[in-house]
Protein backbone atom coordinates (compact mmCIF):
# COMPACT_ATOMS: atom_id res chain seq x y z
CA UNK A 1 0.00 0.00 0.00
CA UNK A 2 2.64 2.43 1.07
CA UNK A 3 4.50 1.88 -2.24
CA UNK A 4 1.91 2.21 -4.11
CA UNK A 5 1.31 5.72 -2.76
CA UNK A 6 4.57 6.62 -2.88
CA UNK A 7 4.94 5.70 -6.97
CA UNK A 8 1.34 7.43 -7.43
CA UNK A 9 2.69 10.71 -5.57
CA UNK A 10 5.61 10.52 -8.03
CA UNK A 11 4.70 9.11 -11.21
CA UNK A 12 0.67 9.14 -11.48
CA UNK A 13 0.46 8.09 -14.53
CA UNK A 14 2.95 4.83 -14.54
CA UNK A 15 2.66 4.22 -11.35
CA UNK A 16 0.39 1.06 -12.02
CA UNK A 17 2.49 -0.31 -14.41
CA UNK A 18 5.51 -0.45 -12.11
CA UNK A 19 3.60 -2.02 -9.61
CA UNK A 20 2.78 -4.55 -11.95
CA UNK A 21 6.48 -5.19 -12.53
CA UNK A 22 7.20 -5.90 -9.24
CA UNK A 23 3.83 -8.05 -8.36
CA UNK A 24 2.60 -9.35 -11.36
CA UNK A 25 -1.12 -10.47 -10.09
CA UNK A 26 -2.23 -6.87 -9.08
CA UNK A 27 -5.34 -5.57 -10.25
CA UNK A 28 -6.47 -2.12 -11.27
CA UNK A 29 -9.10 -2.50 -8.06
CA UNK A 30 -6.24 -3.47 -5.66
CA UNK A 31 -4.56 -0.59 -6.41
CA UNK A 32 -7.50 1.35 -6.30
CA UNK A 33 -8.15 0.08 -2.75
CA UNK A 34 -4.29 0.73 -1.74
CA UNK A 35 -4.99 4.26 -2.92
CA UNK A 36 -8.10 5.10 -0.59
CA UNK A 37 -7.84 7.00 2.48
CA UNK A 38 -8.60 4.65 4.89
CA UNK A 39 -9.38 6.78 7.90
CA UNK A 40 -11.32 10.31 8.08
CA UNK A 41 -9.45 13.14 9.79
CA UNK A 42 -10.82 14.03 12.83
CA UNK A 43 -13.12 17.26 12.48
CA UNK A 44 -12.26 20.09 15.08
CA UNK A 45 -15.16 21.63 16.80
CA UNK A 46 -14.21 25.40 15.72
CA UNK A 47 -14.54 27.88 18.73
CA UNK A 48 -16.36 31.42 17.66
CA UNK A 49 -14.17 33.85 17.44
CA UNK A 50 -17.08 35.81 19.42
CA UNK A 51 -16.03 33.84 22.65
CA UNK A 52 -13.35 36.33 24.09
CA UNK A 53 -16.40 38.87 24.40
CA UNK A 54 -17.60 39.25 27.69
CA UNK A 55 -21.49 39.11 26.47
CA UNK A 56 -20.46 35.58 25.11
CA UNK A 57 -21.06 33.56 27.88
CA UNK A 58 -24.54 35.67 29.25
CA UNK A 59 -26.01 35.27 24.97
CA UNK A 60 -25.09 31.71 25.31
CA UNK A 61 -27.04 31.18 28.80
CA UNK A 62 -29.78 33.67 27.39
CA UNK A 63 -30.45 30.85 24.37
CA UNK A 64 -30.36 28.14 26.92
CA UNK A 65 -32.80 29.40 28.77
CA UNK A 66 -34.96 30.08 25.51
CA UNK A 67 -34.52 26.37 24.19
CA UNK A 68 -35.71 25.07 27.73
CA UNK A 69 -38.73 27.41 28.21
CA UNK A 70 -39.36 29.09 24.53
CA UNK A 71 -40.04 32.42 26.09
CA UNK A 72 -39.54 35.18 23.49
CA UNK A 73 -37.99 37.31 25.59
CA UNK A 74 -34.94 35.17 26.15
CA UNK A 75 -34.08 35.02 23.03
CA UNK A 76 -34.54 39.07 22.38
CA UNK A 77 -32.28 39.01 25.35
CA UNK A 78 -29.84 36.79 23.57
CA UNK A 79 -30.21 38.96 20.42
CA UNK A 80 -29.42 42.47 22.17
CA UNK A 81 -26.09 40.97 23.51
CA UNK A 82 -25.33 39.78 20.08
CA UNK A 83 -25.95 43.43 18.30
CA UNK A 84 -23.81 44.75 20.85
CA UNK A 85 -21.00 41.92 21.62
CA UNK A 86 -18.10 43.99 19.88
CA UNK A 87 -19.15 47.55 21.04
CA UNK A 88 -17.52 48.91 24.64
CA UNK A 89 -19.78 48.69 27.80
CA UNK A 90 -21.71 52.46 28.58
CA UNK A 91 -22.56 52.45 32.04
CA UNK A 92 -24.59 56.09 32.92
CA UNK A 93 -24.17 57.01 35.96
CA UNK A 94 -27.03 59.81 36.61
CA UNK A 95 -26.76 61.22 40.69
CA UNK A 96 -28.60 64.08 41.30
CA UNK A 97 -27.50 66.63 39.10
CA UNK A 98 -24.30 64.76 37.95
CA UNK A 99 -24.32 62.83 34.63
CA UNK A 100 -21.48 60.65 34.03
CA UNK A 101 -20.68 58.21 31.25
CA UNK A 102 -17.92 54.98 31.60
CA UNK A 103 -16.95 52.69 28.98
CA UNK A 104 -15.24 49.53 29.56
CA UNK A 105 -13.68 46.96 27.17
CA UNK A 106 -16.13 44.74 25.87
CA UNK A 107 -13.52 41.58 26.73
CA UNK A 108 -14.41 42.28 30.17
CA UNK A 109 -17.07 39.60 31.70
CA UNK A 110 -20.73 40.84 31.11
CA UNK A 111 -20.97 40.05 34.99
CA UNK A 112 -18.41 41.78 36.30
CA UNK A 113 -20.05 44.78 34.88
CA UNK A 114 -23.49 43.89 35.97
CA UNK A 115 -22.14 43.84 39.55
CA UNK A 116 -20.34 47.25 38.91
CA UNK A 117 -23.61 48.66 37.64
CA UNK A 118 -25.87 47.05 40.80
CA UNK A 119 -22.98 48.58 43.45
CA UNK A 120 -23.30 52.11 41.83
CA UNK A 121 -27.34 51.97 42.02
CA UNK A 122 -27.05 50.86 45.76
CA UNK A 123 -24.50 54.32 46.49
CA UNK A 124 -26.13 56.74 48.62
CA UNK A 125 -23.51 59.92 47.90
CA UNK A 126 -21.15 60.69 45.13
CA UNK A 127 -18.07 59.66 47.14
CA UNK A 128 -19.49 56.25 47.77
CA UNK A 129 -20.06 55.90 43.66
CA UNK A 130 -16.28 57.71 43.33
CA UNK A 131 -14.98 54.45 45.67
CA UNK A 132 -16.94 51.53 43.82
CA UNK A 133 -15.71 52.74 40.23
CA UNK A 134 -12.10 53.09 41.66
CA UNK A 135 -12.15 49.68 43.11
CA UNK A 136 -13.11 48.17 39.79
CA UNK A 137 -10.80 49.98 37.81
CA UNK A 138 -7.26 49.57 40.53
CA UNK A 139 -7.61 45.65 39.11
CA UNK A 140 -6.23 45.07 35.42
CA UNK A 141 -8.78 44.46 33.00
CA UNK A 142 -8.61 43.34 29.24
CA UNK A 143 -9.06 46.26 26.97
Amino acid sequence: MRKARRLFKKLPLFAYTYMLQDIPDYTYEQFLDDLRIRRQGKKRKEKSYLSRYGRFGAMCQFIKLYEQTKDIAYARKAQDLRDNMTKPYRLLIRFKKLRRELYYSPLIPYSQIKELSENINRCKNLTEIEKVIADFDKYPHPY
